[in-house]
């Protein structure tokens, strides 16, 4: 394996106005990137999208950092990695769709480090969502709560991103903009908002960070999306669409989430959602299938909870979506199996994971050493999980039913001497 420059890095390129040469690749602007046994994890941020990359591509991104040409047989996966915004280019980039794995892959790599954080900016929320995740840690606070502590355990946990979550973050701005400026630069940001407040002084903020906006929405049919997420003096499906509005006309980087739940996962209504989505200017959407912890996790929250053949219906949207050619990225999570597989951090700075029967355990706190709490991370969280979640893990090939399409993109050979071919994976039929 080639040996790597950095263990964390977040590159700036492709803004001096240079022509950009795949024969002398840079990183792209907004592009994190972290070693790993079978090569690099990328975080591209407009896209707020993760790729795992093998050795072959690991060979571009260490001439990126180095400023050296690559040999010419890495031309055609520089071109993949250009493609997918993660190496800068003249040229445009491709929406990738259902893909997070570049290379020779058989499985989505474990990862042992975290990949993302869940901030609580606060506890307090005005909705009331049906399956709310974390209902077990909201509160109303009045004067609790230490966004500092929060910032101070975000710090500790080697995660790539940090989403700024909560409760409901429009809610408290002031605490919003703090963690905001506590954890800039550190990690990449991300901000997980229902739109239920106001969004538009927070603009700066989050331009000035180059933070990536998450909104929630899980039907542009209002009547539906408010009976899923009811607020308690406004429509959460109003709000959503008035933050999306603002976001686009400032040029913020923006995805919608939507949970997935036996009310909206039909396939037609999905489809229309993804339609509707591209209508208004979205580009990146991530769909989340239930998962049965928080409220779902108790009687109520059953009924809500999507059918056996769901997700398959999920592979087939993000397959036809690629054979379309369609201008969205989609990323499904595996949310169905929630078991230590995601890392959250209350408001009061303590980190929870949450525990396949034991709901939300705490694993570290503030003060918490680097050292240990990573030693927490790796004690609870599940490897395959963690990165299953994030990687597009419940529509990969193995085990869900997609079929994966292999695009030969060049001859290579691997650097234990056998000859190999570099495979980019693309959903196919």
């Amino acid at each position: 394996m080639t040996t790597k420059v950095v263990q964390d890095s977040r590159v700036a390129a492709g803004a001096t106005g240079e022509p950009v040469s795949l024969t002398r690749p840079r990183l792209a602007a907004d592009v994190r990137i972290r070693t790993e046994p079978f090569g690099y994890l990328a975080y591209v941020g407009d896209r707020d999208h993760f790729f795992a990359i093998d050795h072959v591509g690991a060979r571009v991104i260490d001439a990126a950092q180095l400023a050296i040409p690559i040999a010419a047989r890495d031309e055609p996966i520089a071109r993949v990695l250009a493609r997918y915004g993660i190496v800068a280019a003249d040229a445009g980039q491709a929406y990738h769709h259902g893909v997070s794995l570049i290379g020779d892959f058989d499985a989505v790599p474990p990862i042992d480090r975290p990949l993302v954080v869940n901030c609580f900016a606060t506890a307090e929320c005005p909705l009331r969502c049906r399956y709310c995740y974390a209902d077990d840690l909201m509160r109303r606070e009045g004067k609790g709560g230490d966004v500092d502590l929060v910032a101070q355990t975000a710090e500790a946990v080697p995660a790539m991103v940090a989403v700024i979550t909560g409760g409901e973050p429009l809610a408290r701005i002031d605490r919003t903009e703090r963690l905001i400026s506590r954890l800039a630069g550190g990690k990449a940001l991300v901000l997980d908002t229902s739109g239920a407040g106001d969004l538009e002084p927070l603009l700066p903020a989050l331009q000035d960070a180059r933070v990536h906006l998450r909104v929630s929405l899980d039907s542009f049919d209002r009547a539906l999306n408010d009976r899923l997420r009811p607020g308690r003096t406004r429509s959460s499906g109003k709000g959503a669409r008035a933050a999306l509005g603002l976001a686009r006309t400032a040029g913020l980087p923006t995805t919608v989430q939507t949970v997935v739940t036996a009310a909206n996962d039909d396939r037609d209504a999905l489809r229309r959602m993804r339609d509707d989505l591209m209508a208004a200017g979205v580009r990146n959407w991530v769909l989340h299938g239930l998962a049965p912890a928080g409220k779902a996790a108790g009687p109520a929250g059953r009924a809500l909870r999507p059918d056996a053949s769901t997700p398959e219906t999920l592979a087939d949207l993000v397959r036809d979506s690629a054979m379309a050619d369609l201008p969205i990225n989609i990323r499904v999570t595996a949310n169905d199996r929630p078991g230590n597989s995601a890392l959250i951090i209350g408001s009061t700075g303590d980190l929870y994971v949450e525990h396949d029967r034991r709901g939300k355990i705490r694993v570290a706190g503030p003060g918490d050493p680097a050292d240990q709490v990573l030693a927490a991370c790796r004690r609870h969280v599940s490897p395959a999980g963690h990165a299953g979640r994030y990687l597009n893990g419940s529509i990969q090939p193995y085990g869900s039913g997609l079929v994966a399409k292999t695009l030969t993109v060049g001859s290579v050979e691997s650097s234990d001497g056998r000859g190999r071919r570099e495979r980019e994976q693309t959903p196919g039929r």
